[in-house]
């Protein structure tokens, strides 16, 4: 009998994360910020306090994976203020393809969702002023998804 879990290739995905950004983060650091950046500081801290949750994570039920917003994370989140929905996923920056619905983790909106918790109220500051979204759903899978949006904003994060 196979007790391999369903999420096994996303745990796997994970520790490869790990690597990258622990391990490696210095060499990640110098491809995307110059060492002079305040910027650069700020991604330090986030990238240690997203890997020690990750490590942690991984230690716990596969449930946990779907219950913070992480690099590979599909997620489904409201416009609170204009009742309207969207959806993306979160990918490393080699990734990232906005008009296909993939936002870079570095990008501004992608830091500011990044360990967030399903269910959870941001105010998002983008370009155009500040937003209100409530993360809805967090899922990993395989497959891509399909941006949705309900009338009023389209794409505005």
């Amino acid at each position: 009998m196979n007790h391999r879990s369903n999420l096994q290739p996303c745990r796997e995905i994970l520790v490869k994360q790990l690597i990258t950004l622990g391990e490696e983060k210095r060499t990640f650091l110098d491809a995307y910020f110059d060492v002079s950046e305040p910027e650069r500081i700020q991604m330090e801290k986030l990238l240690s306090a997203y890997t020690g949750y990750v490590q942690k994570l991984l230690l716990g039920p596969d449930e946990l994976l779907h219950s913070v917003v992480l690099i590979g994370s599909e997620i489904r989140f409201d416009y609170i203020d204009f009742h309207t929905s969207d959806a993306f996923k979160i990918v490393m920056p080699e990734e990232a393809d906005p008009d296909a619905g993939r936002i870079s983790f570095l990008s501004p909106v992608g830091r500011q969702l990044l360990l967030s918790s399903k269910g959870e109220t941001r105010s998002v500051t983008i370009p155009a002023g500040s937003m209100r979204v409530r993360i809805t759903e967090i899922t990993w899978s395989s497959t891509s998804l399909n941006p949705v949006s309900s009338g009023g904003v389209d794409h505005a994060l």
